[in-house]
């Protein structure tokens, strides 16, 4: 079978199929759709007001944090959204002094004994998967941040949740919003029609000029302790699943759904470190690396790149690019194809609804329409590339992809959820890291 044919043919773009008569969470037509919010930091703040953007038929009953201290923020921020941009509807939509607001480590499950049809899930995503299996269980629909999960052992727990909540009808549409981009969906469509020819290459990146994380703030908790750790995620290895699973997700989930989303890697070889900048000091800034690079073997003589680092003051890059026998993908600085000279074959600077906003219009209008839209799987895909390369650089060792899903047994999650002191074993060495 010709590459390109296998592309085409195994390709998933989320269609709908028509759900029977009933549904977990009954929602119809026009009625007022009830959200719970997990996870009330920056991404949950914000996912919230895009589905507000997408659908002001809906109504915030419920928010959820393990920190009782974030509810203030995040209120306001919601509050003046939409008292700016719908104030005929604000109160109809959010009322900061009415909605029920849930702390703790079981907040999660108090907020799902409430009136809710959808649930957003934006907390560090060590909690993704445990929240989700509560989710499913509640009979939800959902809308998950990315990434899916942090480890191999998550990974498979998501791939079981997900075949049960397609098996209960409900909807998950996850938070790869690129799947969603006007301009990203016209120019892999392109590709996958055979406009560059067959794919012979494949790069993506992710090199922030910036390190994302800190500690100013909460440093008299200690460094050594779960809180100070779950509050500065990004930092940390265990709650994050480094950058090249929280972040790079993103760029790896795009040639993921080029390739059609079913065509995963033969070997694995990543390289990677932490930055020696007496500045970002370990335990401080965390014990995760700075830069990855992973050589993805994809078989059929295509191999693709992997290229994610954050460093400050360096140059940055995002975006991906395939390499055709006819011409090239280019993504960065806008959706494009060129010929194998350069030159400009085709771009779209057509205005574009906000990804961020229609994968949530998507999922709303999914739960109203009565259909069942499941995304998890897309998403478990690219992140286990993502684990996968992580795990090499970690270790230095070059392996089966095949390995990591069917064999390793490694875990990412605390035997026991709670405050108090959980000690670091520092940046990972490899060489000396011992894959598992």
């Amino acid at each position: 079978m010709q590459r390109r044919d296998f592309v085409k043919s195994s390709t998933l773009l989320g269609a709908g199929v028509a759900l029977p008569r009933f549904s977990y969470a009954q929602v119809k037509g026009s009625d007022v759709i009830k959200v719970g919010l997990v996870g009330c930091g920056g991404r949950g703040t914000g996912a919230v007001c895009n589905m507000i953007e997408a659908d002001q038929n809906i109504k915030i009953v419920a928010m959820a944090d393990l920190f009782k201290s974030q509810f203030a923020g995040s209120k306001k921020k919601i509050a003046d959204f939409v008292a700016k941009k719908y104030p005929n509807k604000a109160k109809d939509i959010f009322d900061e002094n009415t909605v029920k607001t849930f702390d703790g480590w079981d907040c999660c499950d108090k907020l799902l004994k409430e009136d809710v049809d959808v649930v957003i899930e934006a907390t560090p995503p060590i909690f993704r998967t445990p929240h989700y299996a509560k989710i499913v269980e509640a009979g939800k629909h959902a809308f998950l941040e990315k990434p899916a999960c942090v480890d191999v052992t998550q990974a498979r727990e998501m791939m079981e949740l997900s075949k049960k909540a397609t098996q209960k009808g409900l909807c998950v549409v996850c938070g790869n919003q690129r799947r969603h981009s006007e301009h990203y969906q016209d120019i892999i469509k392109r590709v996958q029609d055979g406009e560059i020819g067959e794919i012979v290459s494949a790069q993506c990146y992710w090199n922030g000029a910036y390190y994302v994380g800190g500690w100013k703030g909460f440093e008299d908790l200690g460094f050594d302790t779960m809180e100070y750790q779950i509050r500065k995620w990004s930092s940390f290895i265990w709650p994050s699943g480094d950058h090249i699973v929280e972040q790079h997700v993103h760029n790896l989930d795009v040639i993921m759904w080029a390739l059609g989303d079913k065509r995963f890697p033969k070997e694995v070889r990543a390289w990677g470190g932490r930055s020696a900048d007496p500045d970002l000091p370990y335990p401080h800034f965390g014990d995760r690396f700075s830069h990855f690079i992973v050589d993805f073997d994809m078989g059929e003589g295509l191999r693709l790149q992997s290229y994610c680092q954050q460093e400050r003051k360096t140059s940055g890059e995002v975006g991906e690019r395939l390499i055709g026998t006819k011409g090239i993908m280019y993504t960065t600085g806008g959706c494009k194809l060129t010929d194998l000279k350069g030159n400009v074959t085709y771009i779209n600077k057509k205005p574009a609804l906000n990804a961020y906003v229609a994968e949530h219009k998507y999922l709303l209008n999914a739960i109203r329409t009565g259909q069942r839209v499941n995304r998890l799987d897309e998403l478990i895909g690219s992140t286990m590339l993502a684990i996968a390369g992580r795990m090499s650089a970690y270790s230095g060792q070059k392996f089966k992809y095949g390995w990591v899903l069917a064999k390793s047994k490694e875990s990412l999650a605390p035997k026991e959820w709670k405050f108090g002191k959980y000690p670091l074993t520092g940046v990972p060495v490899p060489g000396k890291f011992k894959l598992v």
